[in-house]
């Protein structure tokens, strides 16, 4: 082999090394902003009482609820329950939920696994709450697009893990869902005693919440159930 073909093989050897790298960099991300500059830009909401803070009255849910049953308003108990193999495997979505509203949670990258229980804690409320305001009249009478997206947050907590910042990275397509998701983050983002490991390099907590929703079925064509797809990552 004479030294020019063989030089061009090297370079080439090394450019597949790099490409590849850098992607496995990339999969370690939380999901970042949609960049088509079509695209709404983020909306960032550091004045937080500009989202509502009316409170979700479970109640409601009674009406709302398709006319199968009381299983509807069944929760299925909290996302810890049961054994967290997602936090050994980022991204992989564990099933909760149950027949009638399923759903999954997921840790969107390495560092949301590295502090699984700090993450977990978060998106247990989250869910929880989500759940409730999903069986809410307004959204479950919301007939949902088909190639709606989903609505990604970016949530900023201080060093002593009290919420200071909502940014909305990506919309959903419905503005009744993006609000509805603000809403539940502005009331369940929060952590006494945060782990000071976690703090990303602004000395700030930055967390990635990502919620696909999905209409699921109606027994009265008027009140709908969710496929919830739930995740968490940090920044």
């Amino acid at each position: 082999m004479n030294r020019a073909r063989w030089n061009r093989l090297f370079a080439a050897t090394l450019l597949a090394l790099a490409i590849g790298a850098a992607g496995c960099a990339a999969d370690d991300k939380p999901p970042a902003a949609n960049p088509d500059p079509g695209q709404p830009q983020a909306k960032l909401l550091r004045d937080l009482s500009s989202v509502s803070d009316a409170p979700i009255n479970p109640l409601a849910a009674v009406n709302a609820a398709p006319a199968r049953g009381d299983a509807l308003l069944q929760d299925s108990g909290p996302v810890t329950s049961g054994p967290r193999t997602y936090q050994d495997e980022p991204g992989i979505s564990r099933t909760v939920g149950n027949e009638e509203n399923p759903g999954t949670v997921r840790l969107l990258n390495g560092k949301a696994a590295q502090f699984g229980s700090f993450s977990g804690v978060i998106l247990d409320r989250i869910y929880a709450r989500l759940i409730v305001a999903e069986r809410s009249e307004e959204i479950s009478r919301t007939r949902l697009p088909t190639d709606i997206k989903a609505v990604v947050i970016t949530a900023i907590m201080n060093k002593s893990g009290k919420l200071t910042e909502l940014i909305l990275e990506q919309h959903s397509g419905k503005a009744k869902i993006d609000q509805m998701m603000l809403d539940v983050c502005k009331k369940s983002i929060w952590y006494e005693n945060p782990p000071v490991e976690a703090l990303s390099g602004d000395g700030n907590y930055r967390l990635t919440i990502r919620l696909k929703l999905d209409n699921y079925a109606s027994s009265d064509e008027h009140h709908w159930s969710f496929t919830t797809d739930l995740g968490i990552g940090l920044g």
